[in-house]
C-alpha cells in the first residue's frame, strides 16, 4: 500500500519501519522527514478511504497521531424577495446527516489507536481548510485521496489535491 502513494514534488518514499521515519530522497536531495502527526483529509471517496488505509499503515508502523479531517463545504441557497433584495444562506446539514458523518467518521477511525486519533469537522472551502488545519495542528504530512478526475474535469472545476499541494507549505501525499 505505501508504494502506491506520491509525496509533493515527485519524491520517491519509503517507510523505515524501526522508528518514526519517513525517509524521502527529493529532487537528489536526502533529507529525513519525523512523521509524528498526520492530518487525513476524507470525503467520504474511494480515493479517500484509500487514502485512510495508507494513513493506518503509516500511523501504525511510525506511532504518529492521526486527525481525521472532513471538510464541510456550504451549500449556497439563494433566496430573491422583493426586486431589490438578494441574499445568498448556506443550508446547515440536518441532525440525521451530521449522524451519518459521524457513524462513517468512526467506521474509518477502525483499525487506528484510539489513544493517537481524533476526527474533525469543519465548515469551508475544503483546499483552504484542509491547509489551514496542518498549519494550526502542525501536521508533518497531509494525506489525502485522488478523485481520479480527467484532465478535462481537472481543468474545468480544478482539484482539492491539486490545490492542497500547491498552497500547502506542509508536506503532502496524494494516494491515488
Amino acid at each position: 500500500m505505501l508504494a502506491n502513494a506520491t509525496l509533493r514534488g515527485g519524491a520517491a518514499i519509503a517507510l523505515a519501519r524501526q522508528g518514526p521515519y519517513l525517509l524521502g530522497e527529493a529532487f537528489s536531495q536526502k533529507e529525513l522527514v519525523v512523521i509524528q502527526h498526520l492530518l487525513v483529509a476524507v470525503d467520504g471517496s474511494e480515493g479517500s478511504r484509500r487514502a485512510v488505509a495508507f494513513a493506518r499503515e503509516l500511523a501504525n508502523a511510525t506511532g504518529a497521531r492521526v486527525t481525521l479531517l472532513h471538510v464541510l463545504e456550504p451549500i449556497p441557497v439563494v433566496s430573491l424577495g422583493f426586486a431589490e433584495f438578494y441574499g445568498v444562506s448556506h443550508r446547515q446539514p440536518t441532525d440525521e446527516e451530521m449522524a451519518k458523518l459521524h457513524q462513517a467518521l468512526h467506521e474509518m477511525l477502525e483499525g487506528f489507536p484510539r489513544d493517537r486519533v481524533e476526527e474533525i469537522i469543519e465548515y469551508g472551502t475544503p483546499a483552504d481548510t484542509i491547509v489551514a488545519q496542518a498549519e494550526a495542528r502542525n501536521a508533518d504530512l497531509i494525506v489525502m485521496g485522488a478523485r481520479g478526475m480527467g484532465a478535462v474535469g481537472r481543468f474545468l472545476v480544478g482539484s482539492v489535491s491539486d490545490r492542497v499541494v500547491h498552497q500547502a507549505r506542509r508536506n503532502v501525499t496524494v494516494v491515488h
